[in-house]
């Protein structure tokens, strides 16, 4: 097998719970509730579940940065923009992992609109590939997402990532996972949820996810999340002043230890 085959499978001993780093959950909030987040709007749904910018009334940008497990080259960055539309809303997402050695890229654009209880949404996605010496794969996948508003406590949410089932190399296996979330999340309060989610890759076991977010005196979060195969513990919190946000998130993992990350999102001309 060749090296450039090799890279994908270490990443997965490594990651445990994603089929490869380029799926791995982006913003702190979201990471902070253990990535039990098809169901949630806002901003950073611009690179989880697309259908969740719809809630956005403003002109946003947002960047994050992570790192698992202390592990030198297992760093991910991601910024991204969203805007209001006069015919919906749209976002434009890079998101990098790795190092000079083996570097994975994301550059996504994303639509959404909403037709009465039912947010839609997509986005295209440009993938690439580096290993040092080895060269460069690349590929293009889409995804899709909706979120319907039951009641206003009660949401599903469902997406489907890579419905192209595209792959880095017809002719070898080097095939770029394809992802199946269901989830549900509860708003008892409007200062609090908790959300249920699936996660299916069509080649390995169901991922389950648990997660809550709480919010106090109005500017503050407090989170919580459990994710079942990898047995992984998450936490966070999060501030809010003006039109800033700021989040930051710990995870644990029983065998790899203490993973870490923050994010910052901006509303301009937020109303």
């Amino acid at each position: 097998m060749k090296i450039f085959n090799l890279i994908p499978i270490l990443l997965i001993i490594s990651l445990k719970t994603h089929a490869q780093s380029i799926y791995a959950p982006v913003s702190s909030r979201g990471i902070g509730m253990g990535d039990a987040s098809v169901t949630v709007d806002g901003y950073w749904a611009s690179f989880q579940n697309t259908a969740g910018i719809t809630s956005t009334n403003s002109f946003e940008v947002g960047a994050t940065y992570a790192n698992r497990f202390s592990m030198p080259g297992m760093d991910f960055m991601a910024v991204g923009i969203t805007s209001k539309l006069p015919f919906g809303h749209a976002s434009l997402n890079v998101f990098r992992f790795g190092d000079d050695i083996y570097n994975e890229h994301k550059v996504s654009l994303g639509y959404a609109t909403e037709i009465g209880i039912i947010r839609i949404g997509g986005r295209t996605n440009y993938l690439q590939y580096v290993v040092q010496d080895l060269g460069t794969r690349s590929s293009y996948s889409v995804d899709f997402g909706g979120i319907a508003m039951l009641t206003p406590q009660l949401a599903i949410g469902a997406q489907a990532l890579n419905i192209t089932q595209s792959s880095l190399n017809a002719k070898t296996e080097e095939r770029v996972p394809t992802l199946l979330k269901l989830g549900i999340s509860y708003r008892p309060r409007d200062y609090f949820m908790i959300n249920a989610e699936a996660e299916k890759d069509i080649l390995k076991t169901t991922l389950l996810k648990l997660g809550a977010e709480y919010n106090f005196l109005d500017k503050f979060y407090l989170r919580t999340g459990l994710n079942s195969n990898s047995f992984q513990s998450f936490y966070g919190l999060g501030f809010q002043y003006l039109s800033f946000q700021w989040d930051y998130a710990l995870s644990n993992h029983a065998e790899m230890g203490f993973s870490h990350s923050v994010s910052m999102h901006y509303k301009l001309n937020a109303k």
